[in-house]
């Protein structure tokens, strides 16, 4: 029996190499498809996982958040009020000054309440409206919390004593 040349014996039946790089062709086409199908459900798979994690994590800082939006309402608040008490110093002397931080006052009375009734989000987007709308009342109202967190400061330090002050060490301690 004579041998083809383009035909191998393979036992009984002779197989055409053609034939059968074709078919590993094809093999590998069908491999990579499916790798690249099982690739693009894994990248899915993993945006889906990601986008709910972030969402699960944005989520547990909301409800910490407005855990805290009362506390922080009632700072703010209280922060209203000494505005407007270190408001009062300005009358008759500085009138102009007095009227910026009085409104400057009344606007953080306005966010107490609003931290009351409103998310976070809804929050955010109102101090960006007031600060847009009323940049002279939304300045006043940053110098008149910073001349409060002066007084308050300076009233700390008045009640601190040299005891209750953290020593220096010898070696740090200038020369008599």
């Amino acid at each position: 029996m004579e041998n083809d040349a383009t035909a191998l014996p393979t036992g009984s039946a002779t197989v055409d190499p053609e034939s059968a790089i074709g078919k590993m062709s094809a093999q590998a086409r069908q491999a990579g498809a499916d790798a690249v199908a099982l690739t693009g459900k894994v990248v899915d798979d993993a945006r889906s996982r990601g986008e709910s994690l972030a969402g699960n994590v944005k989520d547990q800082v909301m409800a910490a958040a407005d855990g805290q939006r009362e506390d922080l309402a009632g700072q703010v608040s209280d922060v209203a009020d000494a505005i407007h008490q270190a408001g009062e110093h300005f009358k008759g002397n500085q009138d102009w000054i007095a009227r910026i931080v009085e409104a400057g006052s009344v606007e953080l009375g306005t966010l107490a309440s609003t931290l009351r009734t409103n998310d976070l989000e809804g929050l955010m987007g109102k101090l960006q409206d007031l600060a847009r709308r009323q940049p002279a009342i939304f300045v006043g109202a940053a110098m008149a919390a910073g001349f409060a967190a002066v007084r308050v400061g300076k009233i700390a330090a008045a009640g601190v004593t040299k005891t209750d002050l953290p020593s220096v060490p010898e070696v740090l301690r200038e020369p008599k």
